[in-house]
This record gives structure tokens, sequence and C-alpha cells, in this order.
């Protein structure tokens, strides 16, 4: 957000606001024709083609006609031609993926907090300072986040218990809460997973949190598994990428892809 918006509003030394950056609108449509450059070679022949049958008369497509039969051999070898060529073509195009449903995990009613509860227990935790709380007040207050917001146990507890166990017990909870409702929703079982890909930026336990899934659901012994760590929040879309390139590549039937942050073992203290 914040680059885009240095794009359309950031101002000059002088104050004066400056237009947009013309090299990222010119990337975007080179972009655009290179991703779709057979049609925009094709468009010109199309075009001169549909003008040229607009034109055609019946004495037209009798000679025509008659040409072909007199050369079928050739007109036989043209159609092949074009069918292999249109076999190739629609067989190396990237095949469509699909999303068949997604579950966001809801904890029960004891993990619910009210802006006031965090700002009392930011308080008691005895690292922040007076700056700190403010800062954390205002941001409770222009983040939108309400009086209904789900905190785990170990950030709840009197004081603040961020320990492995608490991060492994999170973990276990969302995750599996999760892909519990995904299961449910969609129908699939969990011998059809052929891919699992975690994501979670901070904690990286041994084992990984996609081996605990793999695990836990007693998945086949043949299923690919992926846990990307340490890649801040971007490793959300790196995880669905890596899912689609999996599933246009390989024969896969379904890959589930689990993202989430944990706050028991790495809260935010500044």
């Amino acid at each position: 957000m914040s680059a885009a918006a240095q794009e359309t509003t950031a101002g000059g030394g002088d104050g004066k606001r400056q237009g947009p950056r013309r090299p990222g609108y010119l990337k975007l449509g080179y972009h655009i024709v290179v991703s779709n450059a057979i049609y925009v070679l094709l468009a010109p022949f199309a075009a001169a083609l549909a003008l040229r049958a607009s034109r055609l008369t019946p004495s037209d497509l009798a000679a025509a006609r008659a040409y072909l039969l007199a050369n079928l051999q050739l007109a036989v070898s043209l159609v092949s031609v074009a069918t292999a060529l249109a076999t190739v073509y629609l067989a190396r195009r990237p095949r469509a993926v699909y999303l068949l449903d997604f579950a966001c995990y809801k904890p029960g009613p004891d993990h619910v907090v009210t802006r006031e509860t965090f700002m009392e227990q930011s308080n008691k935790a005895g690292v922040f300072t007076d700056d700190n709380l403010a800062f954390q007040r205002k941001i409770l207050e222009r983040s939108g986040l309400g009086q209904g917001t789900y905190f785990p146990a170990a950030v709840l507890n009197s004081p603040p218990n961020p320990c492995m166990a608490e991060a492994r017990r999170e973990a276990e909870a969302v995750m599996f809460g999760a892909i519990d409702s995904l299961l449910a929703k969609t129908g699939v079982r969990a011998r059809d997973i052929g891919v699992v890909v975690v994501n979670c930026s901070l904690f990286n336990p041994t084992p990984s949190l996609s081996a605990m899934v793999v695990n836990h659901y007693k998945l086949r012994g043949n299923v690919a598994s992926y846990n990307l760590g340490g890649m801040g929040c971007s490793a959300g879309l790196i995880s669905i990428d890596l899912a689609k390139q999996l599933l246009q590549k390989y024969m896969i039937l379904s890959i589930e892809v689990e993202r989430l942050q944990l706050l028991a073992r790495q809260p935010m203290v500044g």
C-alpha cells in the first residue's frame, strides 16, 4: 500500500505533486503484450481473413471448393498440420487451477479479548514504555480490531507465558481446526491430499509444522510436504504460487495450503 501511495501521490522536493511513474505503466503494458504475444500476432491475420471473407461471392466459394477437390491431398495435409499445431499449443498451455474452498480457524469464547483487556495485559507485561502503550492504543482504535478479537492463551495469561509448549499448542489448534473444517466443507478425504504446504513466518519448530500435519492426519506415504518459514508475510503469496505450480506440473488431485501466524512464542514487543 505504501509503495502504491508513493507512486501516485509522493511529492518532490519543491512540494509539487508528481504524476504517475511512466516506467511502471510501460512495464505493465510490456507484460500484457508478451503474455498474449500469440494473440497479438494473430489479430492482424484474423482481421485480414475476416475482411477477405466478407467480400467472397458464391462463385468464389464454388471455385475454392473445386480447387480443394482437385488438390485433396494438399488440403488434408494442411488440415493435419493445423490440427497438430493446435494440439501442441493446447497441451503446452498451463492447466487451470481452482480453489475448491477455504476455511478459517475460529477459537472458542474463552479466547475473546476486548481492547481494554489487551491494554491491561500489555501494561502488566512490564516491557512497554508509556509511548509504546499509547501507540498500541492508537493502533487498536484505528486498525478495526473489535471488542471480540481472539488471542492465544499464552498472551492472555497473567503474566504472559510465551514458551515453546504454548506455541505448539496454538499451532496445533489453529492448523488442525482449520483443516478439519476444510475437509468437512469440501468432502475431500485426508488420504487424497497429495501435497501439504504450510507457511508460518516466526515459529519454525522441529519437527516442522507441515510434518505435524502429515503425522496428525496419517497422510499417505508419498505425500510431498513443504514448510515455508522466516519469509515474512509475503510468504503467504509464495505458498499459493507454489501450490499452483505443483498442480500445473504434476498430476496431483488436491493440495492443502495452511497459512498461519502465531503469537504465543514471538509476540511483537516494541
